[in-house]
């Protein structure tokens, strides 16, 4: 399947959200190539954005950020 295909038939499986972005979370142990994936879905997603665990939680414990994601990202996101 490519990149483009998973896109595609996770869009689908969704077909009542219309009007606002989806959000597609990758998760998987380190060096599990989950950077390499977020590249693929930017590339083939026009006007999409990669945001990075690191890149909002670099001050927190390992699993005391979801409400900094919340807040930061996918309430403005909404």
């Amino acid at each position: 399947m490519t990149v483009l295909d998973a896109v595609r038939q996770l869009r689908d499986a969704s077909p009542d959200v219309t009007g606002r972005p989806r959000v597609i979370a990758i998760d998987g142990r380190g060096g599990a190539g989950k950077t390499t994936l977020a590249e693929r879905l930017r590339k083939v997603v026009p006007n999409s954005a990669i945001v990075h665990t690191d890149d909002i939680a670099w001050n927190h414990a390992y699993f005391d950020w979801g409400a900094v994601l919340v807040e930061n990202i996918l309430q403005p996101l909404h």
